[in-house]
């Protein structure tokens, strides 16, 4: 059985790193390009959202005892399957795991165009999974 508790302070913990990015984003391409601190700031907020949209995945398949992944982009195929996620959901969902993996594995190929692109643009798909999760389970 899944964790209402878990799964809530995650999602707010979120929520709280989504604002930082927010916050930040706030800031020409040039501007982010060549400010540093800029950069990591939000490279590191989008690293823990991401982070914690994996944890919630990986709670959700191991309580509910659901298929075991055998990479991580496999959890939205998993979670799709299993009705938890919405189909739309599956590629961004996907997508946001392969962020994850190249900021967290490839630091220096990051691509800091496509990230700041994702902080001023794209965030809202963060915030559509964010939203699902805590309405999916978090609820009474």
């Amino acid at each position: 059985m899944v964790k209402r508790e878990i799964i809530s302070k995650k999602v707010n913990l979120i929520r709280h790193h989504l604002d930082r990015i927010y916050l930040k984003s706030n800031i020409s391409l040039e501007e982010f390009l060549n400010n540093e601190d800029e950069r990591d700031i939000i490279c590191h907020n989008l690293f823990v959202v991401l982070q914690y949209i994996i944890d919630i995945c990986s709670h959700i398949i191991s309580d509910e005892g659901f298929e075991e992944p055998v990479f991580l982009s496999d959890m939205a195929n998993i979670l799709v399957k299993e009705k938890v996620v919405r189909k739309e959901l599956e590629r961004p969902l996907k997508d946001m795991i392969g962020l994850r993996n190249i900021i967290a594995h490839q630091y220096g190929d990051i691509d800091f165009k496509i990230i700041y692109k994702i902080a001023k643009n794209d965030i809202k798909d963060v915030y559509c999974s964010r939203s699902h999760f805590l309405t999916a389970f978090c609820s009474n």
